[in-house]
């Protein structure tokens, strides 16, 4: 098997998955579990003895976000990488910053540079605000569309960890 392969099935073994937003299932804790394609959006799910039918109502993947219905039942399930857990605890991931109408430093730091000033359109994944901390730099991007109110931020200031750095209008 090559090389790759076997390192993003170690990856994707990792992942944990979110279950209607409460429960985390580590994909290594379900060694009995089968999971078999049936076709389409088809699924049969076999654990141990029990067999259910699973249907995959939505997907969105770019949020890692899927939508199943099993035995008559309603599932949202959010996967999450480590990485993406750990970024998410600092507040820095995805579904932390979204639809947020502050931008704030995810750590302590130094702002090295400020490229967003009040009145600014800005698109998401634009760079704001560069934070130097624990000696790397660190680019933080919108995590929306929107305009920017006001800019708490000078470059050459230190920053405490949830200082507001800058704010979208509403």
């Amino acid at each position: 098997m090559c090389a790759k392969v076997q390192c993003l099935r170690n990856l994707y073994a990792e992942m944990k998955h979110r279950v209607n937003g409460t429960k985390i299932v580590p994909e290594s804790s379900l060694p009995e579990v089968s999971i078999r394609a049936l076709g389409g959006r088809e699924y049969m799910i076999q654990n141990g003895s029990n067999v259910h039918r699973a249907f995959l109502v939505s997907e969105d993947r770019a949020n890692k976000m899927t939508t199943w219905w099993i035995d008559g039942f309603t599932y949202e399930v959010h996967s999450q990488s480590p990485l993406e857990e750990l970024l998410e605890s600092m507040g820095m991931g995805a579904v932390a910053s979204s639809g947020a109408d502050h931008l704030k430093a995810p750590m302590p730091g130094m702002v090295l540079s400020v490229h967003a000033e009040a009145g600014q359109t800005v698109t998401k994944g634009d760079t704001l605000i560069v934070l130097e901390a624990m000696k790397m730099e660190n680019a933080l991007k919108a995590p929306h569309d929107g305009v920017v109110e006001s800019v708490e931020a000078a470059a050459g200031t230190a920053v405490e960890k949830g200082a507001v750095l800058l704010t979208f209008q509403k």
